[in-house]
C-alpha cells in the first residue's frame, strides 16, 4: 500500500508540476480587445491577382522556407481548450507588395484555405469564374524594414474574394457577409498576437503593453 501511495503521490506531483510549468511558459500572451482593434484599424488591403504554386517537386527545387507549412504553438489553459494552436501558412514572393509574404489561417484552420488561395491565385484561371482576392496586412509591419524577407515575411491575416457574387472563398458565400468576415478577421488577429508574433515585434506595435 505504501508503494502505491508513493506512486500516486509522485504521479500527481509530476502532473501538478507540469501544469505549473505549462501555465508559466506556454500560456498565450494577454491581448486586449483594444490591441486587436488597433491592429485592424492600422491595416490596409491590396488586390492580389496571382499566387504562384510552390511544391517540393518543382525544378529547380524551391527554398524550403517557401510554400505551405503548418506551424504549431504549444499552449495550455487557452480559450481554445487544446494543447496547441495551429496555423496553416503559405509563403511566397508577392509581386504586388514587392516582398515575401506569409498568409496565416488560424481561426479557419481545417477549411483548406491554402488550396482555395491557390485556386483564386492561378495565373491561368478563367477570370469570368475566378475573381482576384484582397489580402489584408498591417501597415506598421509593412513599413518595418525587418519584414518582407524570406526569413521574416510580411504576415497576411485576412483575405477575401474581390467579387463574392462571382465566387466566394468560403462556403455559403460567406465573403458577402461583412459581419462574418469581421469576426473571422478579428479572431485571426487575436490568435496571431497571442501565439505567433515575436515578443520584440509585439512591443513595437504596443510599446505600453
Amino acid at each position: 500500500m505504501r508503494r502505491i501511495g508513493y506512486f500516486l503521490g509522485a504521479t500527481l506531483g509530476a502532473a501538478i508540476l507540469f501544469l505549473i510549468i505549462s501555465f508559466i511558459f506556454l500560456r498565450p500572451r494577454k491581448v486586449t480587445t483594444n490591441e486587436v482593434e488597433v491592429f485592424i484599424k492600422t491595416s490596409d488591403f491590396l488586390l492580389i491577382k496571382n499566387v504562384p504554386p510552390i511544391i517540393s517537386f518543382d525544378i529547380p527545387t524551391p527554398d524550403v522556407r517557401l510554400g505551405r507549412e503548418t506551424i504549431n504553438k504549444l499552449t495550455y489553459f487557452s480559450n481554445r481548450n487544446m494543447s496547441y494552436c495551429k496555423a496553416d501558412t503559405y509563403t511566397y514572393f508577392s509581386k504586388e507588395l514587392n516582398k515575401y509574404i506569409q498568409t496565416y489561417y488560424i481561426d479557419e484552420i481545417g477549411s483548406n484555405m491554402t488550396s482555395t488561395i491557390l485556386e483564386f491565385g492561378d495565373k491561368d484561371k478563367d477570370r469570368t469564374i475566378w475573381p482576384d482576392m484582397y489580402f489584408y496586412y498591417n501597415k506598421s509591419h509593412n513599413a518595418d524594414p525587418t519584414y518582407g524577407t524570406i526569413d521574416k515575411p510580411l504576415p497576411i491575416l485576412h483575405f477575401r474574394s474581390a467579387h463574392p457574387a462571382l465566387r466566394s472563398m468560403r462556403q455559403n458565400n460567406k465573403d458577402s457577409d461583412s459581419v462574418y468576415l469581421k469576426e473571422r478577421y478579428t479572431e485571426n488577429v487575436k490568435l496571431y498576437l497571442e501565439y505567433f508574433i515575436e515578443k520584440e515585434d509585439f512591443k513595437k506595435l504596443f510599446p505600453d503593453s
